[in-house]
This record gives C-alpha cells, structure tokens and sequence, in this order.
C-alpha cells in the first residue's frame, strides 16, 4: 500500500511521540508498505532516506505557524489518488482542517486537561477549542489506552463509535556500540543502589517534585544506601525541578544525567533498584514497559494508562501524595525475596503483550475495513 505518514511534529527525536512515529514507519516498511512522510527538514535526518517526503518549510518551526500550516496548507498538497491513506502520528498536536482522504489520526493523550498550568494560554486554546472540532471531523481516530479512548470521549466530544483503542508497542533499541564507559561508571553509581525515573524533566506534568519529596520522607538509613536519579532532557519548567532538588536535603543523592543514549540504557535500567514512573498523566508510559522488560520492579501512578499497564505488574500509588509513593518505594526496596520476584515475574508478562508489528497490522486494518 501507500501510504502518506505526516511525522509533525518530531521533537527532534526525543519524545515519546517521535518514538511513536519512528517505530510504526519502521514496521509499515518492514511489512512492504511503500511510505511517503510529511516532516520538517531539521527532522529528516532521525527518518529513514529510501522514502519520498513532502517538506515543510523552514517558517514551519515556530509552533504557532506549524499549527497552521498543517491545518490549512498541507491538505493542498495531499494529492489524494497518489496514496490509499494518510497516518496523522501525533494528532493530539496536529490535524488537517480537511481530508482528502481515509485518514487514521493517532491520539496519544490529553493531557491538558489533567494538568494544570501544562502549556501557555495561546496552547491550552488551541488544544481545547479549536483541535477538538478537527478530531471529530477525521474519519478514524486510534486511541493509544483506554484511559485516552475515554477523554476523548468525555473532553472532545468523539463518537465512541470512531475511536479504536491500539496500543504501542515496546522499543528496545540495541545500539550497534555500547558506550566506552558504562552508564554507571559515567555518573559515579553504586548497581543496584539507585532508583530510577526515565522522563524529560518537565514540572508540573512529569511530577519530580513529589518523587524528591517520597525520597525525602524514606527512613534516613533506608535512604541513605540509594541514589535518587532522573534520566531526560530538560522541558518546560526544568528550572523548577533543579532549583528544588538543588536545595533539598538530599541534594547529593539525586542526580540528572540528561537525555539518555540508547547505547546506556541497558546498562541504566538493569542495575536500577527499581523504577518509578511519577508523571500525573500519560497516554502510554513507554518506559514502564521498558523497564519490565530489563526485570527490575516497577512502581507508577495509579492515574490514566499508567495504572492501566501496571496494575498487577507495578505497585500503584497517588501521584499527588508523596506519602504514597514513598510507600510504594519503601515496601519494594524492604522486601526482595517477596514483592521484588513477584513484580518482577508479572511485569515480564506484561511487556511482552505490546508489540510494533500488531500495532501497524491494526492501523493498517482500519483502512481495509473502510474500503470493504
């Protein structure tokens, strides 16, 4: 088949979306599928060359004009009978005013309803006005949980009887070299002596605060054998992360490696104690499964797809109450013959119930449902 994929935005390769977006190009290639891409050129060079693109132009950068551009000027460069059809990757971000034709328009979550303060206010319109009535309009809409499936229902206003819930599928990125020096030889940790929260450091919607404070509040000798530390790259409100951790009374303990290598993180989860997924709110949670994957076990909210994908295979707590998730961490780093086994066991159960290739085989059956 042929298929148009629109790829904006892509973040430059480092978001759970741009995840989204690379892992289905790779499988709809995989299985044949002749793709064209919509991207920006500053993007091009994180998506693969044997493909044709449509290019947005370089004023396309600023948010505000990409917003626009691809709702009103794309659609008249789609030219319909060239493809069977089109893949919108991130449309919680982005839609077309109108479609040309069969359009399957992926929403990865709603966040800015749960989150308040999570975008400026010229955003938080844009989301909350003017992108729902585009969402409607599409002619399919693949949720990525139930928990996304059900605010768009109730925020967006989605017929249920559009909405099809396919998951993601887990990435596990086996780099060709590692790297010289081990992920933790590179930040001077102790294995199996850290805990470990794989996010960009984004305030309030990724919840570091309230991680610091259940550290904070862990009994002192508990605490004092472990490493707080945070893998990703600095997002909107870093500052406030840093500033807080920076003053906190366990400000040697937590440390900020930055945006992490695929050639690290291997070494990074498996000599993690365990991991601790905070955010308020998320439509997948890629690396809860991650780390599942690499048998460490896992604690997360028991908000949205989080407590979807954990329940039974992570330890759930309320991500506002730091109180609750220091119970969470304090029950699994005090008990490594009982709850460690068993929630390592479920989680490596769990893992391996999302895969890539189900994920396009379902999109890509969408569109054949709609030409029969």
């Amino acid at each position: 088949m042929k298929i148009l994929v629109s790829c904006i935005p892509f973040d430059s390769g480092r978001s759970g979306i741009s995840v989204y977006t690379r892992e289905i190009i790779h499988y709809l290639q995989r299985s044949g599928h002749e793709l064209t891409l919509i991207a920006e050129e500053r993007d091009k060079k994180f998506l693969p060359r044997d493909v044709s693109f449509i290019t947005a132009p370089k004023w396309v950068r600023h948010p505000v004009l990409s917003m626009l551009y691809h709702l009103f000027v794309l659609p008249f460069f789609i030219q319909a009978k060239r493809y069977d059809f089109c893949i919108i990757a991130a449309a919680n971000r982005r839609v077309f005013a109108w479609y040309k034709l069969y359009t399957v328009a992926v929403v990865h979550d709603l966040a800015q309803y749960h989150i308040k303060n999570k975008y400026d206010i010229f955003r938080m319109i844009y989301l909350k006005q003017v992108l729902p009535f585009f969402i409607r309009r599409s002619p399919v809409v693949v949720a990525i949980s139930e928990s996304t499936k059900k605010d768009l229902i109730k925020f967006y206003k989605v017929k249920p009887e559009k909405i099809h819930v396919i998951y993601n599928g887990l990435t596990i990125v086996k780099p060709e070299k590692q790297s010289k020096t081990s992920y933790v030889e590179k930040y001077h940790l102790t294995p199996k002596k850290y805990l470990f929260y794989v996010s960009r450091i984004e305030h309030p919607g990724k919840n570091h605060l309230n991680v610091i404070r259940a550290f904070e509040l862990l009994p002192e000798a508990l605490r004092q054998q472990y490493q707080l530390v945070f893998a990703g790259s600095d997002w909107h409100g870093a500052e406030v992360v840093h500033e807080y951790a920076e003053k906190s009374v366990c400000h040697n303990q937590i440390i900020f490696t930055g945006f992490i290598d695929s050639a690290d993180l291997s070494d990074a989860y498996q000599n993690a104690a365990l991991y601790v997924f905070g955010s308020f709110y998320e439509g997948f949670g890629l690396s809860l499964c991650e780390a599942m994957y690499y048998q460490i076990p896992c604690c997360c909210s028991n908000t949205s797809s989080l407590a979807e994908i954990g329940r039974g295979a992570a330890l759930l707590f309320e991500p506002s109450k730091p109180e609750s998730i220091r119970d969470a961490i304090q029950k699994i780093l005090e008990n490594k013959n009982e709850i460690q086994k068993k929630l390592i066991a479920a989680g490596d159960k769990r893992w391996k119930q999302f895969d890539w290739q189900k994920t396009v085989e379902q999109i890509v059956d969408l569109y054949k449902k709609n030409e029969k």
